[in-house]
């Protein structure tokens, strides 16, 4: 299952996220259940990732009683900023009131499918970046060849 695209949507007054029709119906039809909300970019940007697919992107990192320092920091802040949402009947997610705070992000919002995840970004943050990453593309598809393995 993958999510490919983009949709302008809403954040209603009471922290809810009209989930695009076309991510929703891919949610449903692989009956991916609940969702986690993260920001594992930081501040301006949420994702919101079928719990299936966070399970098993956490499960990569490993577990060990006594990780490495950057391990530990990184789980801290990972796992205590990321909160567990369900869609409901009319196919709306609610947002944690904290991460909208944190993330600045309330109102018109760009919803962006990638792969596993939905982005949820500023509308007009998104919008006005626009030119800018699509300029950039031919130069970050020639870093990302140069790391792929050959042959």
């Amino acid at each position: 299952m993958s999510f490919i695209g983009q949709a302008e949507v809403t954040i209603d007054k009471k922290s809810r996220l009209a989930v695009p029709a076309k991510f929703r119906s891919a949610l449903e039809a692989g009956k991916l259940g609940p969702a986690w909300v993260s920001m594992p970019r930081g501040p301006g940007v949420l994702w919101l990732i079928p719990e299936v697919s966070f399970d098993g992107l956490s499960d990569q990192w490993g577990d060990s009683l006594i990780p490495d320092t950057d391990t530990e920091a990184l789980e801290t802040v990972l796992f205590s900023f990321s909160e567990r949402v369900e869609m409901d009947a009319a196919g709306r997610v609610t947002v944690p009131r904290k991460h909208l705070e944190l993330t600045g992000l309330d109102g018109e919002v760009a919803v962006i499918g990638v792969k596993s995840r939905l982005e949820i970004h500023s509308r007009a943050a998104w919008l006005e970046r626009e030119k800018e990453r699509l300029a950039k593309l031919p130069e970050l598809i020639a870093r990302m060849s140069a790391r792929r393995p050959q042959g």
